[in-house]
């Protein structure tokens, strides 16, 4: 089994869905979105500067989980791959959950920043809002992505890969499904 991958560990895959549910992306069919999700177990900078060159070559922005280890059950932190017209930049963020009826969106460890799903699939930045930087934003989203893990891992994390499923190796390599069917 491949433990950089978040199809490698089921727990990890549904905390992948989860959250790319959360955002506002629907899972299990081709939609268009600008966003991949993706964990790895330790990151370092030869693996994020591999993955941030696919990530550019793709026009894809990408989310990280990282874990402390292989036995890691839920992720230490996020790291957000942006595009940005010169490149591609590497941000640590946190889900934030600005109320019940909105998708979670992103928040910059520094807070001082903020990255929503916009209406067509890509993701932006926005000023950031107050609610963001409430405490109880991080709570409510983490609880909110650990309630929805809990019920989809048994939904969509016994079989194979589904579309939008993205892979990342040791090496940085991203791989996504539309890759691996080609």
């Amino acid at each position: 089994m491949n433990s950089f991958t978040t199809g490698g560990h089921d727990v990890r895959r549904a905390n992948a869905y989860a959250l790319r549910l959360e955002i506002g992306i629907p899972i299990g069919r081709t939609v268009f979105s600008t966003v991949h999700f993706a964990s790895v177990s330790g990151l370092d900078a030869a693996v994020l500067q591999a993955a941030a060159c696919k990530i550019a070559a793709d026009q894809k922005d990408c989310v990280i989980a990282v874990y402390n280890d292989e036995r890691a059950l839920a992720p230490d932190q996020y790291i957000l791959l942006f595009r940005r017209s010169d490149g591609v930049e590497a941000i640590p963020v946190k889900p934030a959950d600005i109320g019940d009826d909105k998708p979670l969106i992103l928040m910059s460890e520094d807070r001082a920043r903020q990255f929503a799903l916009s209406e067509h699939g890509v993701l932006e930045e926005h000023p950031i809002e107050a609610a963001t930087r409430r405490p109880r934003a991080l709570r409510n989203a983490a609880e909110r992505i650990a309630n929805v893990a809990e019920f989809l891992g048994p939904l969509v994390c016994t079989g194979g890969p589904l579309p939008g499923d993205v892979f990342l190796d040791s090496r940085g390599t991203v791989t996504t499904m539309g890759d691996l069917a080609a």
